[in-house]
């Protein structure tokens, strides 16, 4: 970790200016300029200077061997070599072009790599946080626990399981920062550098994006730099290729040359001593007129190579298309996520808070604490990594649209623009952009509009478990036996039953871990009642719901007794109740 602090602008400048991916493409684009200027040089004159010195020997006049040296200057300018030179240039100037794309393209797709390494270690710094308040909590109970079983106030049982839970905490802690360590390792390949110790929330990208994706996408094709790249090798290509049609054209220079020669001409009447001055100027033509097919096969292949350009302008048309409709529906899917894990979050805190304090009176069970502490745990973990892949959604987006490094106000001080280069830029064929219609993006509404929960009502008749069983049994008394064969009679006296639907409830005396059994005894103790009576047991269907559905207060006596129930529902054909998911009706405030 470096010391300090920076901010994300700051990150991605560093990033574009120092990443080696970025300067590789730096170095190519510059090379391309040096190609390009190479082959406009074909336009210009050659001028050469040569000189030799060597012996010959002539027999056709009797002179033997003797010594022979010239010096000459040569000319030669190009007239017409059937447009090859014109068609290298524009080739040329046309990869230059496709290599400064593609520079654009690694600068956006770094910067977008330096902002996710960056989101990536404020996630996992914070992630690592509540990693720590986790294990903090469960600590801060294992010490309770463990000074209650000391006092021999507590069980033993109870300090296995938040030894194990705390064991959880402390690997669950690891895990993030083994992440945290993962990232910040990733940043510092991208970035150069480590992390500071203080990086500045990121800038909100959520105001930059287009109002839908039709809009997105349309602004992807007209600033995506890699799209941009193959519409531009096409182009390249399709010179490259009119280039191969010279060789089937004659080829018209101008030469020139001066010199003077010492016996150099086998003619000469020169003595060996004297020297020979000569000028020429000649209109040279020439033109191949059979190279073996090679021609021909170059032209073929050179066509071949604009049809796999063209292809590769199609495959980059989708792989935009398809970027920029995921980004963007990324950015409205998580928003709309993070809105219900938001909600999730602060409920399971204040449900956390409720059972800690129960748990302290003795109304909770640990595992019922712990359960809570593990859910809120989680819920923020889910909300911390909602937020940041929200923001990475939006910066995918705009690296999509090519406008990430626009909206950063970052970019190469070195960096010419399209106008320095001679373009003014692409110009959209509607035939070159793949067809823009797509999956439309979903919404929650989307998929449960025309969804009604199933219908419930009110239990047919309600038993007082006080006066069916007695304390702390499932064991059904006398009077109970009584009132429960009336209710066979009348139940057995109906033929348009789907269902007898038979629930247990406590109240919130004892933990949940004892009076969910009993609640769901004492109903199986109806049924079977109810059975024995002649009812038909493919009709009954039984639950225990514990004290988690009061009707009444149970801070009071009475609240108590009214909240230990056994409902019973007789359900018609054709009613299709869902009764697991019913809702008390209330008698008075419930008790936190």
């Amino acid at each position: 970790m470096s010391p300090g602090s920076a901010n994300l602008q700051q990150v991605v400048q560093q990033a574009i200016s120092s990443n080696p991916e970025v300067q590789a493409a730096w170095r190519a684009f510059q090379a391309s300029g040096h190609d390009a200027r190479a082959a406009w040089g074909n336009y210009l004159p050659s001028v050469d200077v040569n000189a030799g010195v060597g012996i010959e020997d002539r027999e056709n006049d009797g002179r033997g061997s003797y010594d022979t040296d010239y010096a000459e200057l040569a000319l030669s300018q190009m007239l017409y070599d059937g447009f090859a030179t014109r068609s290298e240039v524009e080739r040329l100037d046309r990869a230059e072009l496709v290599r400064y794309y593609e520079l654009l393209g690694a600068s956006e797709e770094v910067a977008l790599e330096a902002a996710r390494a960056y989101l990536d270690v404020q996630r996992y710094r914070e992630l690592v946080r509540l990693a720590q308040d986790n294990y903090r909590k469960h600590l801060e109970v294992f010490n309770q626990i463990e000074q209650r079983v000391a006092s021999g106030a507590g069980r033993r049982v109870d300090l296995e399981q938040i030894s194990g839970r705390l064991a959880l905490a402390e690997s669950n802690l690891m895990t993030e920062a083994s992440n945290l360590h993962d990232v910040t390792a990733r940043y510092q390949r991208i970035v150069g550098d480590l992390p500071a110790a203080s990086l500045t929330p990121a800038p909100r990208f959520a105001d930059q994006l287009p109002a839908d994706v039709s809009q997105a996408l349309d602004l992807a094709f007209q600033g995506n730099p890699e799209f941009h790249a193959a519409i531009e090798n096409i182009a390249a290509s399709r010179a490259e290729r009119r280039g191969t049609q010279s060789d089937f054209h004659p080829r018209l220079d101008l030469v020139g040359r001066t010199g003077t020669y010492q016996d150099g001409d086998s003619t000469s009447l020169l003595t060996p001593d004297e020297r020979q001055d000569r000028h020429s100027i000649e209109l040279v033509a020439s033109m191949n007129l059979y190279r073996g097919g090679s021609d021909l096969a170059e032209f073929r292949a050179a066509s071949d190579r604009v049809e796999q350009a063209i292809n590769l302008r199609e495959k980059a048309c989708v792989d935009v298309r398809q970027t920029t409709q995921i980004a963007y529906n990324d950015t409205r899917r998580l928003r709309e996520q993070l809105a219900y894990l938001n909600q999730h979050r602060q409920s399971t805190d204040r449900v956390r808070g409720a059972y800690q304090q129960q748990f302290d009176i003795g109304q909770r069970s640990l595992l019922d604490v712990l359960d809570t502490e593990n859910e809120f745990f989680e819920a923020s973990r889910a909300y911390v990594n909602a937020q940041y892949d929200v923001a990475l959604a939006d910066a995918r987006t705009l690296a999509a649209m090519g406008q990430l490094m626009q909206v950063l106000e970052v970019r190469r001080d070195d960096l010419p623009s399209l106008s320095e280069l001679g373009s003014e830029g692409i110009r959209l064929d509607p035939e070159t952009v793949c067809p823009a219609p797509g999956p439309s993006g979903y919404t929650l509404a989307d998929f449960t509009d025309g969804i009604s929960p199933a219908p419930t009502r009110a239990p047919d008749v309600t038993l007082s478990a006080d006066a069916l069983f007695e304390i702390n049994s499932a064991e059904l008394s006398l009077e109970a036996r009584q009132e429960l064969r009336s209710l066979a009679e009348r139940i057995r006296g109906r033929n348009d039953l789907a269902r007898v639907y038979i629930a247990g409830h406590a109240d919130i005396t004892g933990t949940d871990a004892i009076n969910e059994p009993l609640s769901r005894r004492r109903a199986e103790s109806v049924g079977d009642y109810l059975m024995a009576q002649g009812v038909d047991a493919g009709l009954i269907e039984t639950e225990g719901f514990g004290s988690r559905r009061p009707v009444a207060t149970n801070a009071t006596v009475e609240g108590r007794r009214q909240n230990r129930r056994v409902e019973v529902t007789l359900e018609r054909v054709g009613e299709n109740l869902d009764l697991s998911q019913r809702e008390p009706v209330l008698q008075g405030r419930v008790a936190g």
